[in-house]
């Protein structure tokens, strides 16, 4: 795995205490499209903290989650006990054929080597199973996303690659989704927000801070306290035999 896809060990409090959860609707909708019902055994590959983890537990489902990140495993048993947690990468999963009804992956597939772990999804998901991909992401309709995306970069980018997303001959794609949610946000919850970035995290110090400094005074000119909107992409899948 890549030093940046590994960066997110370094800051694994910061990371649960600056990055947003899942919205609820964009969990329904993957449930349903999924055709789950609560108490089915739900797969979080790439967990993270357990921000998506927590969301699916919220709304009934059994939960085992795997996270390479020894760090962020610490937090994700802290923040989400009900779930089962192992330690591993997605293209190794510890986990039996057939074990579990579905996987998800929140604002993970991006890193994963696409093939192995793909193969792998598809051995631990049941028959007639699912796989659901989300990411949250900026809306540049909002101006002060719009400048943020000029200044660091993100300006006119999405999330994944079309060209990347799981296909043939393991999954076939069911249905797309973008749920749009709104929060309130300061100055320096945006800061702690994109030191936790892969981008920032892996740059030279000197660099990192005069970004940091750039964000905090961008933001500081729509007040100590914004609506910051938010774009969540969902993507639904089922398992092909």
């Amino acid at each position: 795995m890549s030093e940046r896809a590994r960066s997110f060990e370094t800051v694994a409090a910061d990371y649960e205490r600056y990055r947003p959860d899942y919205p609820e609707e964009a969990l329904r909708w993957t449930a349903e499209r999924l055709g789950l019902r609560p108490g089915a055994c739900m797969l979080d590959v790439g967990a993270g903290t357990g921000k998506l983890a927590r969301g699916l537990v919220a709304l009934g489902f059994e939960v085992v989650a795997v996270e390479p990140g020894r760090q962020m495993l610490e937090q994700l048993r802290g923040a989400v006990p009900e779930a089962e947690a192992h330690e591993g990468p997605a293209e190794a999963l510890p986990l039996p054929d057939a074990s579990v009804d579905a996987a998800v992956a929140g604002q993970a597939f991006h890193w994963f080597e696409r093939g192995k772990a793909l193969a792998e999804l598809h051995r631990v998901v049941r028959p007639q199973g699912g796989l659901a991909l989300l990411w949250n992401w900026w809306d540049e309709r909002d101006p002060l996303q719009h400048e943020l995306g000029e200044l660091i970069g993100y300006a006119g980018h999405e999330p994944y690659s079309e060209d990347e997303l799981p296909g043939a001959p393991l999954f076939r794609e069911l249905g797309r989704t973008v749920v749009e949610t709104t929060e309130e946000s300061t100055p320096e919850a945006l800061v702690g927000y994109l030191s936790t970035a892969s981008a920032f995290l892996t740059a030279d110090q000197e660099e990192r801070d005069e970004s940091l400094r750039a964000v905090y005074e961008l933001a500081s000119g729509y007040g100590d306290r914004f609506q910051l909107p938010r774009l969540t992409y969902v993507f639904a899948f089922e398992r092909l035999s």
